[in-house]
């Protein structure tokens, strides 16, 4: 508990069992600051991995990088890890009950169920070596692919077209954005103007406007098809989904109730990320409602507040209110590339590169687990 910790307040932190629900980006830092201070957790996730889909598109261009992406939490964790799916939560008996009818109680429980999309920015494979050979496929099918379509223009889209034209400089490579401007409409025209000379710079068509026969069409596999936007036509043997990533809405209909769950099916939490009305409840990174970007950095830091104030609360301190830490993103195109803002600094690309486009973070998470990158 370190030295700094009283005896009464090692006592009261002894009582704590906090269950995660979740092992993404979220409850993987409410497990490690926990584990820090010393208080007993169940990470609970149908995967037998952490998926750090932050390099989910570099790994499904060079399948290699794949194994990078899936950290094994059974060894980061122990058994303090149960691979398993949460059925139901109860919480005025304070206790989760997982799929086999296996119950888990808890003094408190934070809801972290991330957010759900098509491969490859997200996966449902629970197995590390069935992700490894999704990857393995879909690599092959970008490399025999000519003339490629990604549906979607946001930051998943364009991340996409970076890591295919990075490696492939003879592909077509076609974006099609339902948006006026890729990425996102609330940054500046600098920040555009970057996205946009990255794209041109790389040969990448952008087309805007909505697909409109989206449902007829098939991903991820070499097919010719034409995608319809409008009135034009685009010739393609490889459509790729990369529209939007919701949150997990089955999941968050499990756990809560509908008067829990806004109208963009998150889960409403207070300034304390507290799930309204339920004290010692949490909602966390992409399943909540905060009015902000999701993405893997907000996601950490909501779970290093709830963390904290957990710990607060069993030392009788006052707990902290959450603030979102900044606004902006950095954008990779590809390993050396890409754009970045934060609170209208434009970051310079050897910055963008040093902090995240060459590592994705990679070496960061495991790194923060204690295990070393696989080679």
């Amino acid at each position: 508990m370190g030295s700094g910790v009283s005896k009464e307040t090692s006592v009261e932190l002894s009582k704590l069992h906090v269950v995660i629900v979740g092992g993404g980006y979220a409850g993987l830092q409410v497990a490690v600051d926990l584990r820090k201070a010393g208080v007993k957790f169940t990470i609970i996730d149908p995967k037998e991995y952490f998926h750090h889909c932050v390099g989910a598109l570099r790994a499904a261009v060079n399948p290699e990088y794949a194994v990078k992406t899936a950290i094994p939490l059974k060894d980061a964790f122990g058994e303090s890890f149960i691979q398993g799916s949460v059925e139901s939560l109860d919480m005025e008996e304070k206790k989760v009950t997982l799929e086999g009818g296996k119950e888990v109680v808890f003094t408190h429980c934070v809801i972290a169920v991330g957010s759900l999309g098509p491969v490859p920015a997200r996966t449902q494979k629970l197995a590390i070596s069935d992700l490894l050979e999704e990857c393995k496929e879909i690599g092959e099918v970008i490399a025999a692919a000519e003339n490629i379509v990604i549906v979607g223009g946001g930051p998943v889209g364009v991340e996409m077209a970076g890591e295919i034209t990075d490696k492939y400089k003879a592909k077509g490579v076609t974006i099609v954005s339902s948006s006026d401007k890729l990425i996102c409409p609330d940054f500046n025209d600098k920040f555009n103007s970057s996205i946009n000379s990255l794209v041109e710079g790389a040969g990448v068509k952008v087309i805007h406007g909505r697909v409109t026969n989206l449902p007829q069409l098939v991903a991820n596999q070499i097919i010719h098809q034409t995608v319809t936007v409008g009135d034009q036509e685009i010739e393609a043997d490889l459509v790729l989904s990369c529209v939007g990533l919701p949150p997990n809405k089955t999941m968050i209909e499990k756990l809560v109730s509908a008067d829990s769950i806004d109208e963009n099916h998150r889960i409403k939490v207070n300034e304390y990320l507290e799930v309204e009305g339920h004290p010692s409840m949490f909602a966390i990174g992409d399943c909540c409602n905060t009015p902000e970007h999701k993405m893997a950095a907000f996601a950490g830091k909501h779970g290093e507040l709830v963390a904290s104030n957990i710990i607060k609360e069993a030392s009788g301190q006052t707990t902290s209110q959450y603030k979102q830490a900044f606004v902006g993103m950095l954008v990779p195109f590809g390993t050396g590339a890409g754009a970045g803002i934060i609170n209208g600094w434009h970051i310079p690309n050897f910055v963008g590169a040093k902090l995240k486009y060459a590592d994705l973070f990679t070496s960061k998470y495991w790194g923060t687990l204690g295990i070393k990158v696989p080679q």
